[in-house]
């Protein structure tokens, strides 16, 4: 997906959600107006000018942005484990930046005589890049918590600007061939199952859970027994 982007700009995008997916404070902030250390005083702070951006996740960082007014995000592709032949679920969302933005790490600290009270100490530890206006595609895989995999950089974000996705290798991955390089069975699964059904021959079908004699990327036969089966997802 991402050698495949119409730009470059994604990997501005990709290099500040994992900005804001660091330890520290980080807040967005125009790149045209300049802040310095008293902006990130925490008695003072202004987060309607300087939101505060960071967290642990993509789609949180991302729901932070927009609730700051700076994206605006829609799912375009979510395909999970139990409907297609992948290794981990993974998520498509089309993200359109309204403005350009840059993000401003800051690190706050408790001395001993303001523990319970606002940090009387704090620096500014680091600057992204600019992200420029314009659309994006950010590519998550992953289980219960999804890592960011990608960013591309899109020219429009109509839908017709996705449909090359499904069209894609590996995208809407929801059919396995099987066959037997010796007896010439072929089976087929669909939708993620694992339960071959023969295809035009008259081979019993079975499951995977019951395969045997693996070897690399194939099975044994389990028609003649002495051939190797391989597979095919598309």
């Amino acid at each position: 997906m991402t050698a495949s982007a119409d730009n470059p700009w994604g990997r501005r995008l990709h290099d500040a959600l994992v900005f804001a997916m660091g330890r520290d404070e980080t807040f967005a902030v125009s790149p045209y107006v300049s802040v310095n250390h008293e902006d990130f005083a925490p008695q003072s702070l202004d987060e309607s000018s300087l939101p505060e951006v960071g967290d642990r996740a993509v789609d949180a960082v991302l729901s932070r942005l927009e609730k700051a007014g700076l994206v605006t995000t829609r799912t375009v592709l979510h395909e999970s484990t139990s409907e297609n032949y992948l290794s981990d679920n993974r998520i498509v969302t089309a993200v359109r930046v309204l403005r350009p933005f840059a993000l401003v790490s800051v690190a706050y600290r408790w001395s001993s005589r303001s523990l319970l009270g606002y940090a009387d100490r704090w620096e500014i530890t680091d600057r992204s890049y600019i992200v420029p206006a314009g659309c994006y595609l950010v590519g998550e895989v992953g289980e219960l918590v999804y890592d960011l995999a990608g960013v591309a950089g899109m020219a429009g974000d109509s839908d017709d600007t996705f449909y090359w996705l499904y069209d894609l290798e590996g995208f809407s991955a929801s059919h396995c061939l099987a066959g037997c390089d010796s007896c010439g069975a072929r089976w087929s699964a669909e939708c993620g199952s694992w339960r071959f059904e023969a295809d035009a021959c008259d081979a019993r079908s079975w499951s995977f859970d019951d395969a045997e004699g693996f070897e690399g990327n194939t099975i044994a036969c389990p028609r003649c027994a002495s051939g190797r089966v391989g597979f095919m997802i598309f």
